[in-house]
């Protein structure tokens, strides 16, 4: 039976401190009022909790939540089809929100502040408007890409949460959790290791768990620096994708562009978007000029340090 990682109330979600102190609060005021929680967008890098916390909060609210992704939603009819579906205090989860066709996003607009959809019958000069009230329920979007969400949509949600990447001390407590569900033991040490290797991301520290336990379970004193080598993963979190974006820009001896990254790295231009360069910008390893993605002296040392990894 597949163990599951992810937090199912706001105690086991592990760091965050300010924002899970005000969405307490948040949950607090709506379950005293009986009334639906502000409609929330929460917004950041893959796997930082965004998926977690919308299911928590559905949770400590004791309502049902509806899933859907961004994506899925091209048609008004889409829209209107979702939400008929939904009863009084729902929560509807729209992953990577951003997806929506902006044609019929503005549909969204009179049903996230009034609860009401307008709907028109007819033809030409013989349509009319016709309003159909639907039960109050909250919004959790959610995003990877914050920009390209029109502004009148941002401006409708009450709450905003940017969930940024972990402090290493967050994702050892974080793993501590996982340890236990998976019925593994490891040092503080190695938990420490594992937590500087994850890129500051829960979903990453969980990921590198999972596989710790399978090695562990054919070779348990397989160390964890053995079992990182068998992943890939160079040195602090940094892998062979990451190793081959810096060399690229190396070895063609001038800044480029993320196009021309793609095509030489193999890897398409979202996932170096959203996981490659915001680690390496992070670790200033690179950064971004008019002219394109170059080195920088950090960047060049460590291509240096570890240029025999395969």
């Amino acid at each position: 039976m597949q163990v599951h990682l992810r937090p199912i109330n706001l105690d086991e979600f592990k760091g965050k401190s300010e924002l899970k102190e005000n969405l307490r609060i948040y949950l607090n005021s709506c379950l005293s009022q009986n009334k639906a929680l502000d409609h929330c967008l929460l917004y950041g890098l893959p796997g930082t909790g965004k998926t977690s916390l919308a299911h928590i909060i559905a949770n400590e609210l004791n309502r049902k939540i509806k899933i859907v992704q961004g994506s899925s939603i091209q048609k008004n009819i889409d829209i209107i089809n979702l939400a008929m579906t939904l009863n009084e205090l729902d929560i509807l989860f729209i992953d990577e929100i951003h997806a929506i066709n902006p044609q019929c996003v503005e549909l969204l607009y009179s049903i996230m502040e009034d609860f009401v959809i307008d709907i028109a019958l007819g033809k030409d000069f013989n349509s009319r408007i016709t309003r159909i009230k639907i039960p109050q329920f909250t919004l959790i979007g959610a995003t990877t890409l914050l920009g390209k969400i029109p502004q009148p949509l941002e401006e409708r949600f009450g709450i905003v949460f940017n969930i940024k990447t972990y402090e290493t001390r967050d994702i050892v407590e974080i793993l501590k959790t996982s340890m236990g569900k998976l019925q593994l033991n490891l040092s503080e040490k190695e938990l420490l290791i594992l937590a500087e290797n994850s890129k500051g991301i829960p979903r990453n520290a969980n990921r590198l768990i999972r596989r710790v336990k399978d090695f562990r379970i054919n070779n348990e004193k397989m160390s964890i620096n053995t079992i990182l080598k068998k992943l890939q993963i160079i040195s602090k979190g940094l892998d062979i994708d990451d190793l081959n974006y810096l060399h690229s820009i190396k070895n063609a001896n001038r800044p480029l562009g993320l196009k021309t990254i793609s095509q030489i790295i193999n890897v398409d231009i979202y996932t170096i978007e959203t996981k490659v360069e915001p680690y390496l910008l992070q670790k200033q390893y690179i950064h971004r000029s008019i002219h394109g993605r170059e080195l920088t002296t950090k960047g060049f040392q460590f291509i240096e340090k570890y240029k025999n990894e395969k």
